[in-house]
Order: structure tokens, then sequence, then C-alpha cells
């Protein structure tokens, strides 16, 4: 799962981000401003967000610029403000869960991996007679396994798990390679070109200037 921290407390931030960081991709910004810019360039699994930014509320506008992004996108209110009624209020702004300060990592952990569970995609998705098994990452058509090399699985179900979103070439090269900063974005033309030559029927659609998506 990939992870977008918002936390002003620096101190905190990096003790978190620390040890979040042992069990998924952590993105760690400390401003609304910063929030903002990374929401609209990735896809986050979850959001864990400071309700008390420098002293500003983050209030209803960014939780409903995350959902409007991706409503699989899960957001965790994480406050100093304990009362029943900030909870509630927390809560009702769209929030998914509410986790008071100060929290454990543990507990913090478990919260994660009980939304993640919430979105994982149905063990079976079926388009157009394409048989795809999102738990085992294999393809079948009619019968027939369609083979496809190790990247272009990960490309065609990170695709899919994404279904329904434009995913950038950024992102796309952020999610299959640990250093992205040294694959040309060329690579992902000649991968998606090679799964497209494999694929019986027509899935993965570009997005001029956008990236791919399949609808």
């Amino acid at each position: 799962m990939r992870i977008l921290m918002l936390e002003d407390d620096l101190v905190l931030a990096k003790l978190v981000s620390t040890f979040l960081l042992l069990h998924f991709r952590v993105d760690t910004v400390h401003t609304i401003e910063e929030a903002k810019v990374y929401i609209a360039q990735f896809n986050y699994d979850v959001v864990l967000l400071d309700r008390n930014i420098n002293g500003v509320d983050i209030g209803l506008e960014l939780i409903e610029t995350i959902k409007k992004k991706s409503a699989l996108t899960s957001i965790i209110v994480i406050s100093a403000y304990d009362s029943i009624g900030d909870k509630i209020k927390g809560l009702n702004l769209g929030a998914d869960d509410y986790l008071d300060k100060p929290f454990d990592n543990d507990e913090l952990l478990a919260r994660i991996h009980v939304q993640g569970r919430k979105n994982q995609p149905l063990p079976e998705v079926c388009i157009d007679g394409l048989t795809c098994n999102t738990v085992e990452k294999t393809l079948l058509y009619e019968g027939e396994v369609i083979s496809l090399s190790k990247k272009e699985n990960n490309l065609f179900f990170y695709l899919l798990q994404k279904r329904g979103s434009i995913i950038s070439k950024d992102e796309l090269l952020d999610a299959l390679y640990i250093n992205p900063q040294n694959i040309s974005s060329n690579t992902l033309d000649v991968t998606i070109k090679n799964i497209r030559k494999k694929l019986p029927i027509s899935l993965i659609k570009t997005i001029k200037t956008r990236g791919y998506t399949i609808e």
C-alpha cells in the first residue's frame, strides 16, 4: 500500500514515517499545500491527516479533495481533539477513521491494515471474457492462459487495481521501479505495447498527455 501522511510536528512525523516505512511506501508532508500537490500527483490507499496543521483545521475541503480524486482512498484523521463531539465532526467530514493523539504505532498500523482490506480488489475480475485473478496475478481467456512477463504483469494489475482512474507515467514508474528516476518513460510505452500485443482484447487506453487507464 501507499500512504500519505500530513503532520506538521516534524519530530512526530519522522518517528511515525520511519516506523511505517517498514511496512508501506510512505510520503510525508507538513503543510496543506504540500498535501494537495501530492494528492493531485499520486493515488494513495490511505491518507493520514493531522486535523490541525499550523493552527488551521484541515476542514472539509481537503477531505473532499481526496475523496473526489479517488473514493477508494481511506482517510484516517489523527488529532489531539479527543472529545466525542470532535470525533463525530471528523467522521462527518468524510473521514473513514479517527485516532487520538498520543497513539501507539502498532494501533495505527492495525487501523491502516483495516482500511487497506476494505479497498482490496475482488479476487476475480472478468472483462469481456478475460478473467483476471487479482490474488494469483493470472490471466485467462476462454480457458487459455495469457502469459505476461513479471514487469508486464505488475503494470497490468496495477492499472487494474486503479481501474477507472487515469494513472500518469510518473506514478507508474514510481510504483513499479525501486529507482524510477533512472528509468525512461519510454520503457513504459514499450511495456504497454507488449501487453497490448498479448491481450486478446483491447483494455488499456492511452489518455493523451495524462497517462493510461483501464476503463
